[in-house]
């Protein structure tokens, strides 16, 4: 066997059971749940997304925008330990929640917890329509005689929930 093959095949050889047990990071062929992402990696230092979101957040010319990293904050995220294939989707996810108000958080978490949880063990979406998990009955229906919200804010909810839904949505 010609020396080179020789280390080629060894250096496979130590490589692989390393390749097989590394940490793999996600991509966009492998879905990942944005929100247990952040509360992995973000949330010890900047708290939960949403709170964080708004209060240290904005858009600007539909960018999203820091108080410390005004003008290229993508540039940042990628040198603050979030892959290229993360920063456009955690940055859509920071910019809805920037930009809306916490109904979900004001009328919901106190009986339901985060809308993150939430929406993972309660709520699925069928032919484009949010239903509850159990009962298969249509968010916007259910939400017309519970929580408390007014009319008005049932579909922002529903959007709001749809959006989380698709944020935490893994294979």
């Amino acid at each position: 066997m010609h020396p080179l093959r020789k280390h080629v095949a060894l250096l496979a050889f130590i490589l692989a059971p390393i390749a097989l047990f590394a940490p793999h990071a996600p991509s966009a062929a492998m879905p990942i749940d944005l929100h247990a992402y952040w509360d992995d990696r973000c949330k010890g230092c900047h708290g939960d997304s949403g709170d964080f979101a708004r209060r240290s957040l904005r858009v600007e010319n539909g960018r999203l925008a820091g108080t410390h990293h005004r003008e290229d904050l993508d540039s940042f995220l990628r040198r603050h330990r979030l892959s290229d294939d993360l920063v456009a989707p955690v940055s859509a996810m920071l910019i809805a929640q920037a930009t809306s108000t916490p109904l979900f958080k004001t009328h919901c978490a106190g009986c339901h917890g985060s809308a993150a949880a939430f929406a993972r063990a309660s709520l699925v979406t069928s032919n484009g329509v949010l239903e509850g998990r159990k009962s298969r009955r249509p968010v916007a229906e259910f939400l017309r005689t519970h929580g408390g919200l007014a009319p008005a804010d049932v579909p922002t909810m529903v959007s709001t929930l749809t959006r989380v839904r698709r944020e935490v949505d893994t294979p």
